[in-house]
């Protein structure tokens, strides 16, 4: 069986890389499952959150190779299946004409790879969405919480799997969250801060304080596919104005006050502010939260990734208080209080159902 390297090898020069296919033998299972194993590497890799652009490099590279290719969207058509949507538009299905140019061997390998000959999903669309992400100015990995402080005397903290761009001048701050979520305290003599997330904005008043949360989320259905998000944004002190929408009415936030911005926006709404802002405090606290919710906070915390098999699993509701240090207690109250099954995938995977 030729060497192989996984995704998370470190080459020589430092950068990643994936083993180059056998061109020296003829086809064989060992061959076919090197692949394969390569392509769920890769996958996992994509979705773990920590992808960088060398990995983007390198997957392409590697995906160069039609036969890995096939392997790859095979391995992500598996892991969709499994309950994870990955972030991309499917691919549109092969013609006729597609299909019986393929040959037996072409089948085989897709089969043997992947399990699903016609699996096919726009990984390479996955990649291209991630990478606001990606370049973000200021980005967090899993588990970790960073305090950034602007000039003026602005300060952001930044919850896990954030990531934040900005652009600083004497005007003002304009900032837009690509992910996660972010606390931001704005002192009284602070210019204006413009904070957008999805299609909504979030405006500050020059020279007011002001302190609010702003989180966000892929959209539900196709738009989430394609990077839409959508946000909550609350306030926690003094008052800011939230635009929903380019050409909507601006709304005016109050201290203990959110809106949500999507297709199940409620409005204005009161809030509890120790409970949205609790992860300042290392803690996660759920009241009849959606479990689809919760599962998106703990994946935030705990490396690899938990997915729901089935809306009605991800429907189920939680509440209780748990500790962002402890994910895996959090995770086995959860399953025990909502009598759920489990099935883990390796050391990261866990399917809920």
């Amino acid at each position: 069986m030729p060497f192989r390297r996984s995704p998370e090898t470190l080459a020589a020069n430092g950068e990643r890389r994936m083993s180059a296919p056998d061109d020296h033998g003829g086809p064989s299972a060992d061959r076919d499952r090197c692949i394969a194993q390569d392509a769920h590497a890769w996958v996992v890799r994509l979705t773990s959150g920590t992808a960088t652009q060398d990995d983007a490099q390198a997957l392409a590279a590697w995906r160069s190779d039609p036969e890995q290719d096939a392997a790859f969207r095979a391995a992500a058509g598996l892991w969709k299946q499994a309950g994870h949507a990955l972030a991309g538009p499917a691919r549109a299905p092969a013609s006729r004409g597609d299909l019986l140019a393929m040959t037996r061997r072409r089948m085989l390998r897709r089969v043997a790879a992947g399990g699903i000959a016609s699996a096919s999903i726009a990984a390479g669309a996955t990649l291209a969405l991630r990478w606001p992400v990606l370049n973000a100015a200021y980005r967090t990995g899993t588990g970790e919480i960073r305090t950034v402080v602007l000039s003026g005397g602005i300060r952001i903290e930044l919850d896990a799997e954030t990531a934040l761009d900005a652009r600083l001048d004497d005007e003002g701050h304009d900032m837009a969250l690509q992910a996660g979520s972010v606390a931001v305290t704005v002192p009284a003599s602070g210019t204006a801060l413009i904070l957008g997330a999805g299609r909504g904005r979030l405006v500050t008043d020059p020279g007011r304080p002001a302190e609010f949360i702003v989180r966000c989320r892929p959209s539900e259905g196709l738009s989430g596919w394609v990077g839409g998000l959508d946000a909550d944004m609350s306030c926690l002190s003094g008052a800011v104005t939230v635009v929903p929408a380019a050409g909507a009415p601006t709304t005016r936030l109050m201290a203990g006050q959110e809106i949500r911005i999507g297709p199940d926006a409620r409005g204005v709404h009161p809030i509890d502010v120790a409970h949205v802002a609790a992860w300042r405090r290392g803690l996660l606290v759920f009241r009849d939260t959606p479990l689809s919710e919760v599962v998106d906070d703990l994946n935030r915390y705990r490396p690899g990734r938990i997915v729901l098999a089935g809306s009605a699993a991800a429907a189920r509701r939680v509440t209780g208080i748990f500790h962002l240090a402890r994910p895996e207690e959090a995770l086995s109250s959860i399953r025990t209080a909502l009598a759920l099954s489990e099935v883990r995938l390796g050391d990261r995977l866990v399917i809920l159902r």
